[in-house]
């Protein structure tokens, strides 16, 4: 009885089991005050995005495909099921499903795509403001030249 006593005070003063419930506090408060503001954000972006557009972000998914994984990181962690403290002390976890990455670089080229090609329609319309510059800078003084003729011929 003596000796079980003892080994609960010895595993009381241990500094890495105190450390460890402070990291877990702190974590359990960051993910409460900051992550699930953050996933109700994004629902709630994404909700908007799809509505408006049809479709999901893909950079939106992304995003959450990370913080999914780093929650699940952070848990593990809290709940003792893994040792490695997760990011800020290890590296933010990265998304391994090359389906979103696909998604997302294929909107991005679709939009160049479209860029350049509403860029290529601009450009005529750009020229036809220039030619209506060029005539409205020669207007006026055809105006002037027409004003001096008439006063040339009053006298």
């Amino acid at each position: 009885m003596l000796k079980k006593r003892n080994e609960i005070v010895d595993n009381i003063i241990q500094p890495p089991a105190w450390i460890r419930a402070l990291f877990v506090a702190v974590f359990a408060m960051a993910s409460y005050f900051v992550l699930l503001p953050l996933v109700l954000v994004l629902s709630i972006a994404q909700a908007l995005f799809t509505i408006i557009t049809g479709s999901a972000n893909a950079n939106l998914k992304y995003f959450s495909a990370a913080l999914e994984l780093y929650v699940s990181q952070l848990f593990k962690f809290m709940t003792y099921l893994s040792d490695v403290k997760p990011f800020p002390f290890s590296g933010f976890p990265e998304v391994k499903d090359d389906s979103l990455l696909k998604e997302s670089a294929v909107k991005k080229g679709a939009k160049e795509k479209a860029s350049a090609t509403s860029a290529a329609v601009k450009k005529p319309a750009a020229k036809k403001k220039a030619v209506k510059k060029k005539a409205a800078k020669k207007s006026p003084r055809t105006t002037e030249v027409d004003a001096g003729d008439k006063g040339a011929s009053d006298s």
